[in-house]
């Protein structure tokens, strides 16, 4: 996620957010799961996001 960020490739960070979202599709009828699974994406998505415009604003 941080290389396609510093890359400008958003379509392809987008695509990588669907398909995990896609693979844990069953796991998430489990509300305590899915909480878990939200809040956790979310996070790393942020993380990575500002990885990224950290590494593209340096290079």
């Amino acid at each position: 996620m941080v290389t396609l960020i510093a890359v400008n490739q958003m379509a392809a960070a987008s695509f990588v957010i669907a398909a995990k979202s896609i693979a844990r599709y069953k796991e998430l009828d489990n509300k305590d799961f899915a909480e878990y699974y939200l809040i956790g994406t979310m996070l790393s998505m942020l993380i990575a996001l500002f990885g990224g415009l950290l590494i593209k604003a340096i290079l």
